[in-house]
């Protein structure tokens, strides 16, 4: 059976389509922009020590919890909806021209960079890791709450809780580009946090135009790139509006994936540095690797390059700052259908059991699902340039282990899906598109407001009502929804073929041993 759909649009309702994605992808964006201009509340953050002049913008009108929250769940939905509709256009042809859409994914950049982050707060303990380092302290053995304790400081003490007791889990490039943004922006929170915005737009248009150029001329392609890894409304609110430093990560992995074309070692190098960024961004290290598996001189390079970045830029910071990296391992986020495993288990088993055992079925799941998708996965849409090109592999096998991860991990949050989207913008269009609308587009929800209601620093109060429906969407709905794409993704690869083992070395050992037993007699 064809993974792919068969199309029976008429070329009117594919730009029908097309323009209706388009409406809804500015429609998504104005409704974020709008409520960043709000200012401080329950989804907006508040950014001490303002400069009226200088980005962020915002107006102080101490909006209703209900109000922001529901404005920016229809902004969400709207997106995600318009995500569903390129998808749906671009495979019946909609043709629209690419610089347009370049200028739409920028522009949307743009917008949602001059008003202040949401939900998460976890750009404000990016600010107070890069103040601590620029006041001479070192964030990886060093709290907010421990500089804290030593006196007042205006950007450390803007941290929310339960991150004030946390040190930093992030590499050395995330780090300096912390302390970068805390010497640009001292005392000001708001400028601080401008900065570490800006880093993450330039990073996200960065990503999109590299891959760009890894499609080559093909206009379809280029199409295809744009609406869903440079315009894609579900990225620009999962991870720029929350500045989350994903996005700078995956602007290293796919400079690493240009260079991999010829230059497998830099490839490496750089691979390494985006790790150095964020270690999670090592999937695409394994799918490149995987790609270069039939040829060992090449694999050893790659490898080499990137243990020569990770080491080196390691050592800089210290031995700890690994170690704290690899802090997250055994953590379970809410919102996954491990979570709810775990809150049945833990009542009656030792929780670090049941946290094991979760653990250990998830890394078999993630392998099953990755072989399960292999067989039946689209093609990559980034065509191979010379004999000993393997960049197209890379980008596929990229995919695959990406969307197996997301579905199977324990620990996932709506940011994460930034390295699937990369990668699924520069494969073919299929069922997975859909899906992963679906997962990203519920994920996101779950995590609105996204702040702790007991935190001061919260602008508005968090009504009762909401803190119980938004704690509803997070651990019941949320769950049963991934769980379902989780399914749904299965079932596809079954119907298209896919075997659950497709490899026959354990028959073929079996095979053997008769024989030598034979020979032996």
């Amino acid at each position: 059976m064809s993974t792919t759909e068969t199309t029976t649009a008429t070329p009117e309702q594919a730009t029908r389509d097309g323009r209706r994605a388009v409406g809804l992808y500015l429609a998504s964006t104005a409704l974020i922009v709008a409520t960043g201009l709000l200012g401080p509340s329950v989804v907006v953050l508040t950014l001490t020590n303002r400069h009226d002049w200088l980005p962020s913008y915002w107006f102080d009108t101490k909006s209703n919890d209900w109000l922001v929250t529901v404005m920016i769940y229809v902004a969400i939905l709207l997106g995600g909806y318009g995500v569903f509709l390129a998808v749906r256009a671009l495979k019946n042809g909609w043709a629209p021209r690419v610089d347009r859409l370049v200028a739409l994914g920028i522009g949307t950049t743009a917008a949602i960079t001059l008003v202040p982050p949401m939900a998460s707060g976890d750009v404000l303990i990016y600010a107070a890791y890069g103040r601590i380092m620029s006041l001479g302290g070192n964030p990886y053995t060093t709290a907010p709450a421990d500089t804290i304790r030593l006196g007042y400081d205006p950007v450390i003490a803007a941290t929310e809780r339960p991150w004030q007791g946390a040190k930093s889990v992030y590499g050395p490039i995330a780090t300096w580009i912390q302390w970068f943004s805390s010497w640009v922006g001292g005392d000001s929170m708001q400028l601080t946090v401008w900065m570490l915005q800006l880093s993450v737009a330039v990073s996200l248009i960065v990503s999109g135009l590299l891959l760009l150029k890894l499609v080559g001329p093909d206009l379809v392609n280029r199409r295809r790139v744009v609406m869903l890894g440079l315009a894609n409304p579900l990225i620009l609110w999962t991870v720029l509006a929350g500045a989350h430093n994903d996005a700078i990560a995956v602007m290293f992995a796919v400079i690493a994936l240009v260079l991999f074309r010829r230059h497998v070692f830099w490839a490496g190098i750089m691979l390494g540095v985006a790790g150095c960024t964020k270690l999670s961004i090592g999937l695409i290290g394994v799918a490149m690797l995987w790609s270069l598996r039939a040829d060992r001189r090449r694999a050893i390079k790659f490898c080499l390059g990137g243990g020569i970045a990770m080491a080196g830029l390691y050592s800089i910071v210290g031995l700890q700052a690994f170690q704290q990296a690899r802090s997250q391992t055994s953590f379970i986020s809410t919102g996954t259908p491990h979570k709810v495993i775990f809150s049945l288990f833990d009542l009656f088993l030792p929780g670090p059991l049941v946290r094991t055992v979760i653990g250990i079925a998830a890394w078999v799941g993630l392998v099953f699902v990755a072989i399960l998708i292999s067989q039946v996965f689209p093609k990559s849409l980034v065509p191979q340039t010379h004999p000993d090109d393997r960049t197209p592999d890379a980008i596929r096998y990229t995919a695959i282990y990406a969307v197996a991860w997301l579905l199977t991990a324990m620990y996932t949050l709506p940011w994460y899906d930034l390295i699937a989207w990369i990668a699924l913008a520069a494969v073919a269009g299929s069922q997975v598109d859909k899906l992963m609308v679906v997962r990203t587009t519920m994920l996101a929800i779950a995590y609105v407001p996204g702040r702790d209601p007991n935190a001061r620093q919260v602008a508005a109060s968090l009504s009762d009502s909401l803190e119980w429906f938004s704690a509803r969407l997070r651990d019941t709905i949320c769950p049963a929804i991934e769980l379902a794409v989780l399914v749904g993704l299965i079932i596809w690869a079954r119907r298209g073929g896919a075997q659950w083992w497709p490899y026959d070395w354990p028959k073929r050992k079996q095979k053997t041993v008769p024989e030598k037993a034979n020979l032996g007699a």
